[in-house]
């Protein structure tokens, strides 16, 4: 990521998130629209858990509804792995595998920008599973 405001942001949400969930992430490298496509059908192949695209084709959701959505899931002892493209966003092939998929907006916006977003929501949707006043 580029922009400072961006890193700091989502350092922020990252460890706020610490203390709601178990959450880890993993960073591919960039590249080729092909390239990045690979990279993340090899990364999904050598995980175990319910995969989410984010992608701007997905089902919209409130900032509650995506709550319930992860409170569920929670429930159930699902592990969430949520896959956010790169530049290029997630290719045809992945979508293809018919994996749920949620979009953060119908709008496009930078891919480091979507991660922040993300990031925050993350964190709201768990404010609000636990009943605490970040969402107003």
């Amino acid at each position: 990521m580029k922009a400072p405001w961006i890193v700091e942001g989502c350092a922020l949400y990252t460890k706020r998130l610490t203390h709601s969930c178990h959450f880890t992430e993993r960073i591919l490298a960039p590249g080729a629209e092909a390239e990045e496509h690979v990279r993340i059908t090899q990364a999904l192949s050598k995980l175990s858990g319910s995969v989410v695209l984010l992608d701007e084709r997905g089902a919209n959701m409130t900032s509650k509804e995506f709550s319930s959505f992860l409170g569920k899931r929670r429930d159930r002892g699902e592990t969430l792995i949520f896959v956010l493209g790169g530049a290029y966003g997630v290719g045809a092939d992945i979508r293809a595998k018919g994996y749920e998929t949620i979009a953060l907006s119908r709008m496009t916006f930078p891919h480091e920008l979507c991660k922040l977003v993300f990031l925050e929501q993350l964190y709201r949707a768990y404010t609000i599973l636990e009943g605490r006043g970040y969402h107003h």
